[in-house]
Formats: C-alpha cells, sequence, structure tokens
C-alpha cells in the first residue's frame, strides 16, 4: 500500500509537469500575447518546468515578438501601447537570460547513446542558445528606445532596465563573437546618465549613484550629470563622494558655477583644515570679488577659526552682492544676534547698573542691527525652521510682543 502510494505521486508529478509543458507548447502556438502570457505563466513557477530551457526560451521569444510585432505597426503609423512594447523587449531579454544558463543537452550518437568526451563525461551542446543570443544582440538599438518608450509611459524602472542592457550588452561574455560593438565612451556615457535618471525618478538611488559613477568614469562631460550624481550622493549620505565629484565638477565647471567650489572649501572647514581653505578661498574671490556664494563661505571661514569681527565684514560682503539670497541674510543677522549675545553672557557677572548699561548701549544696538536681516531671511524662506526660530528669539529678546504673536499666527 505504501508503495503504491509513492508510485501514485510520482504519476500525479509526472502528469503535473506534462501538463505545464503541453502548456508551453500551446503558449509557443498562440498568436495573442495575452493568451500566450496566460498559457505560460504557471509554469515559470511550477517546480517541474521552471528549470526547462524550453519554458523560458519560449517565454522570452513570445515577447520579442510581440515587441516585433508592435513596434512595426508604430512605424506604420497606427497606434500602439508603448509601454508593452517597450516592457516586451526588456521581460524578453530577461526571460532568455533566465534560460542560457539552462540551455545544455547531450549530444546524441544515431542510435541514441550519448556521445562521450575523452574523459568519460557526456558530450553537451546547446540547442536554443544561438537562437536567443541573435534575438537578443539583433535588438541592441532597439532598447534605447525602448528605454524612451518606457520613460514616456512613467515606468522608471523599466526605462532603467532597457538602457542598462543597452549599456551593459556589448560588454557581457553570454554574447561571445555576438556581442555588438561597444558605443563610444561619449554616448555610452550619456546612456548611463539617462539610466541614472531613471533610477533617480524610481527612487532607486544606490543604482542611480552607480549608473551616474559609471557615466562620469567615461568622461561625459554634462554638467547635469555632476549635479545629479552630487544629490544622489548627498541623499545617501555619502559626503567624501559628494566631495569627490565636486572636485571633478570644480575642474570642468568651476568658472561658470562656485558652487563646486564652495563645497570642496566646506569640506576643508569641517576638516579643519583652515589654511588650505582659506588660500583656494582668496584665489577664487580675487577672480571673483563680488561673488556673494564665496564670500558668504569666507564668512563662514572665519567663524570657524573664531574670529567673529572678520567674519561679520565677509557676510555683509555677501548680503551687498546678493541681498535675495536668504542664507546671506540670515548669516549676517545670526553672526550679528551672536555678538550682541556674547557681550551679554560676558556681563553677566556684572552689578545690576553696570549690566544694564552694557545691554542698553552694546547689546540692544546689536540686536536691532542684526533685525532687519532676519526679518529679511525669514520673508525670503518661511519654510526654514532655523529662520524661524532665531527671529521668534529676537523678537522676544527686544520685547516685540505683537510681532512675536504675527510669527506664531503665521500672519
Amino acid at each position: 500500500m505504501k508503495n503504491l502510494s509513492i508510485l501514485s505521486i510520482c504519476l500525479l508529478t509526472a502528469a503535473g509537469a506534462s501538463a505545464q509543458m503541453s502548456a508551453v507548447k500551446e503558449a509557443e502556438r498562440a498568436g495573442d500575447i495575452k493568451d500566450a502570457r496566460a498559457l505560460i505563466a504557471p509554469a515559470l513557477t511550477n517546480p517541474e518546468s521552471k528549470g526547462d530551457v524550453y519554458t523560458w526560451y519560449v517565454a522570452g521569444k513570445k515577447e520579442f515578438e510581440n515587441f516585433d510585432n508592435l513596434y512595426g505597426k508604430k512605424a506604420l503609423g497606427q497606434a500602439v501601447d508603448s509601454k508593452d512594447m517597450g516592457s516586451s523587449l526588456v521581460q524578453g531579454y530577461e526571460y532568455f537570460m533566465t534560460a542560457l544558463p539552462l540551455d545544455t543537452v547531450p549530444e546524441l550518437q544515431k542510435d541514441g547513446t550519448p556521445k562521450l568526451n575523452k574523459d568519460g563525461s557526456p558530450k553537451m551542446k546547446t540547442k536554443y542558445s544561438k537562437d536567443m543570443v541573435n534575438s537578443i544582440t539583433g535588438h541592441y538599438n532597439d532598447f534605447l528606445n525602448a528605454g524612451q518608450f518606457l520613460y514616456d509611459e512613467k515606468d522608471f524602472g523599466g526605462a532603467a532596465k532597457a538602457w542598462g542592457i543597452y549599456a551593459d550588452m556589448p560588454g557581457n561574455p553570454m554574447f561571445g563573437k555576438s556581442a555588438p560593438k561597444a558605443p563610444a565612451d561619449t554616448v555610452a556615457g550619456q546612456i548611463l546618465f539617462f539610466k541614472g535618471i531613471a533610477d533617480w525618478q524610481n527612487e532607486n538611488l544606490p543604482e542611480a549613484n552607480k549608473a551616474f559613477e559609471r557615466a562620469i568614469n567615461l568622461g561625459y562631460k554634462d554638467k547635469q550629470l555632476y549635479d545629479y550624481a552630487m544629490s544622489v550622493a548627498a541623499n545617501l549620505k555619502d559626503d567624501a563622494r559628494v566631495v569627490e565629484i565636486a572636485k571633478k565638477a570644480n575642474e570642468l565647471f568651476g568658472k561658470d558655477d562656485v558652487k563646486y567650489m564652495s563645497i570642496i572649501i566646506n569640506d576643508l572647514i569641517i576638516k579643519e583644515k583652515y589654511p588650505e581653505a582659506q588660500s583656494l578661498l582668496e584665489q577664487a574671490i580675487q577672480a571673483d570679488p563680488s561673488n556673494a556664494q564665496l564670500l558668504n563661505v569666507m564668512g563662514v571661514l572665519y567663524e570657524a577659526q573664531k574670529q567673529p569681527e572678520q567674519a561679520v565684514v565677509y557676510y555683509q560682503r555677501a548680503v551687498e552682492a546678493n541681498p535675495e539670497a536668504a542664507k546671506n541674510q540670515y548669516d549676517m543677522g545670526r553672526m550679528t544676534y551672536i555678538q550682541a549675545a556674547t557681550i551679554s553672557e560676558g556681563a553677566s557677572n556684572l552689578d545690576q547698573a553696570a549690566y544694564n548699561k552694557v545691554h542698553n548701549e552694546q547689546v540692544v544696538p546689536l540686536l536691532q542691527k542684526a533685525l532687519p536681516y532676519l526679518e529679511k531671511a525669514y520673508q525670503l524662506d518661511e519654510t526654514n525652521s532655523d529662520y524661524k526660530q532665531l527671529l521668534r528669539r529676537l523678537y522676544y529678546d527686544l520685547n516685540m510682543g505683537a510681532e512675536l504673536e504675527k510669527l506664531e499666527r503665521g500672519y
């Protein structure tokens, strides 16, 4: 009875596998892609059929056929589902890439017995690999178009895959001599840039980071590439990578955009490499003396070295150079407020009369000096919590109750 049960199980398993493979054969004959997908879907996960190369070969073949059919219609001016078209090419590629490692079958003699190698092992051959490789490589340039179709349909993950396939195919050893010729570095770099943007849109920052890095290493010189790459690295909390990119970008675009120099110098300030930072800043300011961003950074440098008087000089110059930059206004007001607070703290041990004199003659004038800068900063950027918090404290210190209430109420 026990043996009969085992036999029954084996028969059921064989029947299940046979049914799945029959469905795969029916899918290969299906004329409609929806029917083919429905027929083959169970076989892709069934333990008895998912290890068979034929399953994945048919799945990939039908997707490539669907792409060719839709692309042909589009070329004739007919309306097609662009997302389905692009997805078919990517999905077909993925199915074939799963199939290729499975495509080994014994080479047989005329009598049906296996041919043997000299060491006695069975001689193996492939059955579908040539067809699959030719389909993939023959559609090489179509992956560019597929990426654009998918990106336009806001399928950013699919677009990133398509452009990634295009970028990687020339160097893939699985394609051997059939691998397409690698495009020029400038072209490959541009496609990797597009891939990185798609990954970024898809919120896949690690993949975006890799794509941007590859594009930079290929020498693709687009300012947006470096800006995106720095933004992604910053979001990944990779400060060293941000500075590394900024240094490369500064060599290419530093004359027209000082933000790269600012990033480099801020990094030196954080590392307390003040002489090196000051030398770079002085050279930059000499070349562009009215650049508000550089002047502001010089203020930061002096503040870091505990030289508030010099910091105020440069913060003031930054405000004069660009009064519409909220940070310039804020830093000038903040530094002035700090000066007032420092004086007030230093007078805290004096008797009340002496303290009042210092407060009225030195502290209050500085607080009043800070007021217009902090109000302007908050006016320019009401979303910044630091700006609001310091302005709140200043209103309190100056006994400006009405203004404080308006600030708290948001009008």
